[in-house]
């Protein structure tokens, strides 16, 4: 990894996570990568985002300047409950590494330092995340374990 910093991303940065976005949701196969819409809206997001407080984003930054691997968090605030006693929630998300940068522990190093972001600087007390088959045996090594309820999803047509 020494050819590689990494680093948390600035709303600078909002392109090259959107196209690690795309790459990501491509490797699922997610329908509309390519569309423009969801594109540009996520660059917009990203830009308000990286400058705010709520949203950390880390890349791995080729000697060239290339982000070639992400990870990302957010925080979800819900009524406080059992499983999350002040309700503060952070939803690790957008883990993603181009193909020539795999298997260098780009991903890994992206993700540590979201989760240092959510230990250090937010009220985060649990975090959540939907991991795909490729990505899932990393997880288990930081720590997560499965829950017994797989999430469900309704999308409402605007």
């Amino acid at each position: 990894m020494s050819d590689w910093t990494i680093r948390r991303a600035t709303p600078a940065d909002a392109s090259a996570v959107v196209e690690l976005r795309a790459l990501m949701f491509a490797s699922m196969g997610v329908a509309g990568v390519d569309d423009p819409l969801w594109r540009e809206a996520a660059h917009g997001w990203l830009e308000r985002e990286l400058g705010g407080w709520h949203t950390c984003v880390a890349l791995a930054v080729a000697a060239d300047g290339r982000a070639v691997a992400s990870a990302m968090a957010a925080l979800r605030f819900e009524a406080p409950s059992p499983v999350n006693p002040n309700g503060v929630w952070g939803l690790l998300n957008n883990v993603a590494t181009q193909p020539q940068a795999r298997r260098q522990g780009l991903a890994r190093a992206c993700v540590e330092v979201v989760l240092r972001w959510l230990r250090e600087e937010t009220e985060a007390s649990v975090v959540e995340l939907f991991a795909t088959g490729e990505g899932s045996g990393l997880y288990p090594e930081l720590g997560f374990t499965p829950t017994a309820w797989p999430a469900m999803r309704l999308r409402l047509d605007r």
